[in-house]
């Protein structure tokens, strides 16, 4: 075994079959738990990572659709999904900002999905980790030829095609690696639109002399979804799940769903190298790219007599109709094309210092490059954009003949991460003890090319994180850990740009010049039980927030855009709790709960004055959560049954609307047939989502200061705003049928 081998073998020990594939021991200093293969493949084939996590301890996710093609969302302790380093393989695939797991990787194609909420380690790439990490980790190519075919059918008219060839080993090559194609189509589930997906996975290995590897994993992804209307709390309670977008086209109506479509097509590729320079150095290094293209739906009346451009008002502007004629005012579609390219680098030198300490020393750097110009495009005689994409052949223009503009931003940001660290091991190995220190250094630039707002704002800050954590083993059964340090969350982009209103001229937003870079300090106390029969992990944990960035979404041109305040210091703690049995008579059952206590640790400025929140318990932490998975399977007959149950979120700072609690169950059901000919492992399964078609909310869409009127500080009176939510996916059935080759 190599030595990238030997150093895995001494980390890591799994039970893949306890909890059913939910709870995977490891020998680790910080909280730590996984989803793994014995799981995923009980689970829809259309499953997206974030619904993959949804048994794990602390981790709520809100889902709108049941397949998981339409984003949901996941929080950690409370915390949101882009306070997450989600990493590919080794390498960050976070965007500097939001992310979409349903557009990285097909579940068919994950052996792994791994939680680690704690501080994050030294020498880990990645700059928004205040939640922790969540590493997918794929399928391994086979070491001989082979395929795997898998078809999905479901309600909504649902379908979906996967297939993979694995190469084997090809000669003597010391090469092998797999291919892997999906198509998705189906319905929206609660009202009007379809959805398409095509996905591509393909990952390489190379094995060369001297115990040296390369492996290179690439993605890429197709998407077409119809997004769901986002319901305040008095729309839920009066339409329920009801309340969509309509179905009808009518003149003016901004709500019609093909005015509503998210288009988006990227790839990521990331190229991990272990070179073994000697029998105490190693060396490895990590490049990876990102590439998206994306465009941001919506709809605006638009009257030609008060349309702007920045804060100038345009004359002379000639609008269409659907059926080309002109006229004074029209409904127009209203996008947002991005274009989005990332790359970066994670290099690191590990040296072997006798037979305890290995000295870790490196760097990762980040780039990005992002551009979004909002445009208006043409409507055709039904209604329908004349292109999604944003084409210039369709789109508006100013009298001079240039394209109409409403907004131009261009975004560089550079992250730049040494690290330094020692990880020792004594008392072959029952001890262990690692502390490091990483240095960030920021750098955003902004520049926004409409009139009349700042065309260059720059945002440089720097940020030191330093780590420590050990482990003990008493015995091969009972292990304690502990960890301690700083996780940090560089702001998003979109705040230091001013925003416009295309329509009245007047700047809506603000750019953040002095955006703060959010810093927690965390700590945890951890046992862990790896019994024969049960395995278990009790976790507790504090962290301590300064300048918390909390996510909301607002209106920008008739378009929703993610926003963020800065909510100040918060502090949350609480406790986790994994339990998991090994299979007795075929049976495994998985526990997991969390305890959270979080509260806003001072008063949120708002409109020049401050809102009474010191406190008060911080949005999107539910108190209590808690899972029950019984599994069942016998080689034959399989099965498993998922019960989730979340306590109320508070919606806004002012705690005065709150997202009730929920309960879901899941099942599957199947059975594996035997060989048929060169056919192997053919199985036919049954998901049924949400067993009890239970109609809920799953989660908060938009985070707001209040929803009712209050009194400030100072004695003004501030307007509510209700906050959004996410309707949780109704009762679906899927049936699928699997085989190899």
């Amino acid at each position: 075994m190599d030595a990238k081998g030997e150093i895995e073998a001494i980390a890591v020990r799994t039970h893949r079959q306890s909890g059913g594939g939910l709870l995977s021991m490891t020998k680790d200093i910080r909280s730590s738990v996984a989803t793994t293969r014995a799981f995923i493949e009980t689970q829809p084939a259309t499953a997206n990572p974030e619904q993959l996590m949804a048994m794990q301890p602390g981790a709520v996710v809100a889902t709108q659709d049941p397949y998981g093609i339409e984003p949901g969302n996941i929080t950690v302790r409370g915390l949101n999904n882009n306070e997450i380093i989600w990493l590919y393989e080794n390498s960050p695939i976070t965007n500097d900002g939001t992310f979409y797991p349903q557009e990285a990787v097909d579940a068919l194609n994950l052996e792994e999905v791994r939680l680690s909420p704690g501080s994050t380690s030294f020498d880990l790439p990645g700059s928004n980790g205040a939640a922790g990490t969540i590493r997918m980790a794929l399928h391994n190519p086979e070491h001989k030829l082979g395929a795997t075919t898998n078809v999905t059918y479901g309600a909504h008219d649902t379908r979906q095609v996967y297939g993979r060839i694995d190469t084997g080993d090809i000669g003597n090559t010391g090469l092998r690696g797999f291919v892997s194609y999906s198509n998705f189509v189906g319905d929206d589930w609660r009202g009007p639109g379809h959805n398409w997906r095509e996905h591509v996975d393909a990952k390489f290995i190379k094995d060369w002399q001297g115990g040296h590897q390369t492996t290179l994993a690439v993605e890429w992804t197709k998407l077409n979804f119809q997004l769901e209307r986002p319901p305040s709390m008095s729309a839920w309670n009066t339409y329920g799940k009801n309340y969509n977008y309509t179905s009808t086209f009518t003149p003016g109506d901004t709500n019609y769903y093909k005015l509503h479509q998210n288009v988006y097509q990227g790839m990521f590729a990331t190229l991990n190298q272990h070179f073994v320079l000697s029998r105490n150095l190693v060396l490895d290094v990590d490049p990876y790219l990102y590439w998206a293209e994306a465009a941001i739906p919506g709809a605006m009346n638009l009257s030609a007599s008060s349309a702007y451009q920045g804060t100038e008002k345009i004359s002379g502007l000639q609008l269409e109709t659907g059926n080309g004629s002109t006229a004074n005012s029209a409904l127009l579609y209203s996008n947002a094309p991005a274009l989005f390219e990332r790359s970066g680098i994670n290099a690191k030198l590990e040296w072997k210092i006798g037979t305890h300490h290995r000295l870790i020393f490196g760097d990762w750097y980040g780039f990005t490059e992002q551009s979004q110009a909002g445009q208006f495009n043409y409507l055709d005689s039904s209604g329908s954009p004349k292109s999604l994409w944003g084409s210039r052949s369709s789109a508006v223009y100013l009298p001079n003949g240039k394209l109409y503009n409403f907004s131009d931003v261009l975004n560089r940001i550079q992250t730049n991460q040494i690290f330094l660290g020692d990880r020792a091991s004594y008392m072959n190995h029952r001890l262990s003890i690692e502390a490091g220190f990483k240095y960030l250094f920021y750098r955003a630039q902004n520049f926004n090319r409409i009139p009349g707002v700042t065309y260059n704002i720059n945002n440089n800050q720097t940020a030191p994180m330093p780590s420590v954590g050990a482990r003990y083993d008493f015995n091969s059964e009972h292990e304690i850990f502990m960890d301690a340090g700083v996780n940090s969350r560089v702001p998003d982009p979109s705040q230091i740009a001013d925003s416009v209103s295309a329509s009245t001229g007047k700047i809506t937003g603000r750019a953040s010049r002095d955006q703060k870079i959010e810093t927690s300090i965390i700590e945890e106390l951890g046992y862990r039980y790896n019994g024969k029969l049960i395995n278990a992990q009790l976790t507790l944990f504090n962290y301590n927030f300064t300048n918390r960035q909390v996510q909301t979404v607002v209106v920008q041109n008739a378009g929703l855009v993610t926003q963020y305040v800065n909510a100040g210091g918060q502090t949350s703690r609480g406790a986790d709790v994994s339990v998991g049995t090994t299979p007795f008579h075929h049976f495994s059952i998985f526990a997991s709960g969390e305890y959270l206590h979080a509260t806003i640790d001072n008063n949120i400025p708002t409109n020049g004055t401050y809102l009474r929140t010191a406190g008060n318990t911080a949005t999107g932490s539910p108190t209590w959560t808690a899972n029950l998975g019984v599994n069942y399977n016998d080689s034959r007959i399989f099965g498993n049954i998922q019960m989730h149950y979340a306590s109320s979120q508070y919606s806004t700072f002012t705690n005065d609307e709150k997202l009730p609690g929920f309960k879901t169950v899941d099942m599957t059901l199947g059975y594996r047939l035997p060989k048929i000919g060169p056919v192997k492992a053919p199985k036919i399964q049954l998901n049924l989502v949400n067993l009890t078609n239970n109609h809920y909310l799953s989660g908060i869409y938009s985070t707001q200061f209040n929803a009712k009127s209050v009194r400030a500080m100072n004695g003004a009176t501030i307007a509510g705003s209700a906050p959004l939510y996410i309707i949780g996916a109704g009762f679906t059935a899927m049936f699928s049928f699997s085989a190899s080759l």
